[in-house]
């Protein structure tokens, strides 16, 4: 939703301390943002967050406030130098953790001890901060100081052992395990402690005399493990461990159009006769190999493979959907950019920044009909120094220099 000024944000009071990079932490942070609130991230003062130095780039060129990553991941922020690894940048800390409402971190508890951001430094500084530790295993457990990333995490959820699926499946039947693209783990934990942490704030909210702020400890593999629970259940209701090989339908997947791909997933028997009067009956088919799909598939899949390559997505998508064949196509990023349907719902909005010039970001996954999300742009490193520690803490700005010098900030 196109951001309306005369409407106010869900949650305008709401000031959160990110202390977090890369992914799983900037997104929780992210969305924090979309619906209102102010986010002040503290980042080292020596290159910021590494995200900066991932990209993608505009024509490839490497430049700190120009990667795609930490311009989408960090819309409408404030961002502040903090050297949290100097005593007097740990002081800073917690005199910022007295000034807000929330604090989002990604540090293992040993390495959150180090350097302040440990449960008891924080309650000292503001009993009624709400503390939201994103890590790869949670803060507990004989796994909490594990270091893990994307990789670790998401097969550690039990996800990568039954990849890859479908026609690759087919074509490399015995290939190792593989992960899923585009860190999707670590977006579901920063996800998930969002949702963890907005309950929190509306608990201290809703109720006067609740304790002081808690603790939201969000573990990145129990999100993954919260999205893909299934082959768990099986193993303890059934006593039987998931495979990609028992997970696979035989029969479809991803199948090759004349443009592209689509994906058919046949359950039904409806469905398989449905398919077969689309395809006009052809004499390599019968409804009887469809109901043996271990004896069958890999022949159909090559039939089908031929018919459909011959044929468009759209074709496939809207004739086959007419016959009752669940088909659906698979859309480029460039398809959809301009698909209709986001851009009628303006989920793309235009915006300005200082070293890219104006460019398009998806907005919120969601849209709020009386408080509507927010989209500003990603900020420069350390742009709101002067800001958060003169403005918010009361320093001078020749005593904000001097913790330059010296490295605090």
């Amino acid at each position: 939703m196109t951001p309306n000024a005369t409407l106010p944000s869900a949650l305008p009071n709401l000031r959160v301390l990110e202390v977090g990079s890369l992914i799983h932490g900037p997104y929780c942070g992210k969305l924090l943002a979309s619906v209102g609130a102010t986010v002040i991230k503290a980042e080292p003062p020596n290159g910021g967050d590494p995200s900066r130095r991932r990209g993608p780039f505009p024509d490839d060129t490497p430049h700190s406030e120009r990667s795609g990553l930490y311009l989408y991941l960090n819309t409408g922020k404030q961002s502040i130098t903090l050297n949290l690894h100097d005593p007097a940048g740990r002081d800073l800390l917690h005199q910022l953790v007295a000034h807000v409402d929330m604090v989002i971190h990604d540090h293992t508890p040993n390495n959150a001890a180090a350097i302040g951001l440990d449960e008891d430094s924080l309650r000292a500084a503001n009993p009624n901060v709400v503390i939201v530790p994103i890590t790869p295993f949670g803060s507990s457990g004989p796994y909490a100081d594990y270091r893990a990333g994307h990789l670790g995490t998401f097969h550690a959820g039990g996800e990568g052992w039954l990849l890859p699926n479908g026609v690759a499946l087919d074509k490399f039947p015995d290939r190792p395990p593989i992960v899923a693209g585009a860190n999707m783990g670590d977006y579901q934990a920063g996800l998930t402690a969002a949702v963890g942490a907005l309950a929190a704030i509306y608990h201290r909210l809703d109720d006067p005399d609740a304790p002081a702020g808690q603790t939201v400890d969000a573990s990145g593999q129990e999100a993954q493990l919260s999205v893909g629970y299934m082959p768990i259940q099986r193993h303890e209701s059934e006593g039987i461990t998931e495979t990609r090989f028992s997970r696979y339908f035989r029969v479809g997947g991803v199948l090759p159009a004349s443009d592209g791909y689509v994906e058919l997933l046949t359950l039904e028997p409806r469905q398989f006769q449905g398919l077969l009067e689309f395809m006009g009956n052809p004499d390599w088919a019968t409804p009887e190999m469809f109901s043996d799909p271990a004896t069958h598939g890999p022949e159909l899949n090559r039939h089908m493979r031929e018919w459909f390559s011959q044929h468009t997505r759209e074709r496939l998508y809207a004739e086959g959907q007419g016959h009752g064949g669940p088909v659906a196509p698979y859309y480029t990023p460039a398809a959809v950019f301009i698909s209709p349907q986001q851009r009628e719902r303006d989920f793309y909005t235009q915006v300005n920044h200082p070293e890219t010039g104006p460019l398009e970001y998806t907005g919120a996954p969601f849209q709020l009909s009386e408080t509507p999300t927010t989209l500003d742009r990603a900020p420069l490193l350390g742009e709101h120094n002067l800001d958060v520690y003169c403005g918010l803490l009361g320093y001078a700005a020749r005593e904000l220099a001097a913790l330059a010098r010296a490295g605090a900030v």
